[in-house]
């Protein structure tokens, strides 16, 4: 180490031989600029009397001339050729400066940019999701969800709408891919769900409508996973599609969470295919259903271990049947955060919760 950030120098160097490099911190893998043999160093500190603003170290051998300030005062600053030729290259010096601060003040602006740009974005993409609560003109049904990005904009997804005036429908999905290409393919999937997910569409028929909707022109091989719940208010029917998601957790009259199985069928937007299956419950008065992405199974904690499915049910169970579907989503999103404590979110994570009531 030649010269120290923030010590005093008291040196006029001149590179012989080697390799001098320049850094402002020494934790930065690439130095700021190389001095070659030929050039002066330490001129600022000699002049203005101050400490040193940087680093300069050899890689390797270097030999220097070191010129004490006294001397350089007493027999260099007096001779007019070495003083244009040093005022030449603090001109040279303050001018690199200068375009470097240009350079990273552009690069700070295009990033604020690029910041406002995401959050005007977020904002689009979380109006497109339905207002809560979900159906409030309804009193057969009490529904809410919550949804997280990991980060301003996300993949995640859910919906909630009259299908017509006796039919809810209910949707989850969850987007391959994080960040902006994945927003944009999640606000696609929402504007055709909305389009053709109305009583016009046979319910077998809208997964194999969406996934050839969604594979048309998809050149960057995006896909979603999603699950479709068609509820029948009057008789409390359950029509259950999916399209490779996870399945729903029941609750029969506050009894405990349990998987339901039966509806089958491929990733939306992949490739071509019409093999999904329907199954079909009917829920009584009193019973609930919970919908959810991986971002809730998946979440880790700082030992790297997963939430897990066990850790949902039991969460789940823990919490009274006669909450409000708001305190159980919620609930369920900070039994989540909890257990990651200070580890970072990976993945969305999303929540919706339907409760029963009764014609």
């Amino acid at each position: 180490m030649l010269i120290e950030a923030g010590r005093e120098n008291h040196h006029l160097f001149i590179l012989r031989s080697g390799r001098l490099e320049v850094f402002l911190r020494l934790d930065t893998p690439q130095p700021l600029r190389v001095i070659s043999p030929g050039e002066m160093l330490g001129e600022m500190s000699v002049i203005d009397g101050g400490a040193a603003s940087a680093y300069i170290r050899s890689a390797g051998v270097s030999e220097v001339i070191a010129i004490h300030e006294r001397d350089f005062w007493q027999w260099l600053a007096p001779l007019p050729g070495l003083m244009r030729k040093l005022t030449r290259l603090l001109t040279q010096r303050f001018r690199a400066v200068n375009e470097q601060a240009a350079e990273s003040l552009t690069r700070q602006l295009q990033l604020e940019h690029l910041k406002k740009e995401l959050a005007t974005a977020a904002s689009i993409q979380m109006g497109m999701l339905p207002a809560l609560p979900l159906f409030p003109g309804h009193p057969e049904i009490e529904s809410h969800a919550a949804l997280l990005p990991a980060k301003m904009v996300g993949g995640d997804l859910y919906d909630a709408f009259m299908r017509d005036e006796d039919c809810a429908l209910l949707a989850v999905g969850d987007v391959s891919g994080k960040g902006m290409p994945a927003a944009l393919f999640m606000m696609r999937t929402l504007t055709l769900l909305r389009a053709h997910g109305n009583a016009r569409t046979d319910p077998a028929q809208l997964l194999p409508l969406l996934n050839a909707l969604l594979g048309e022109n998809n050149e960057a091989d995006m896909f979603v996973t999603l699950y479709v719940a068609l509820l029948e208010l009057r008789t409390g029917r359950l029509s259950l599609l999916n399209a490779g998601h996870l399945p729903p957790l029941l609750s029969r009259r506050g009894g405990p969470f349990a998987e339901v199985h039966g509806a089958r069928g491929v990733l939306l937007g992949i490739m071509p295919s019409d093999r999904f299956s329907l199954a079909e419950i009917v829920l009584e008065p009193g019973d609930r259903i919970l919908f959810y992405t991986d971002g809730v199974t998946e979440a880790e904690n700082p030992a790297q271990e997963q939430f897990g499915l066990a850790r949902t049910r039991e969460a789940l169970d823990r919490m009274p049947s006669a909450a409000k579907m708001r305190d159980l989503v919620d609930g369920l999103v900070q039994a989540v955060a909890g257990f990651a404590g200070e580890a970072e979110q990976s993945d969305d994570i999303t929540v919706m919760g339907l409760k029963y009531l009764g014609a």
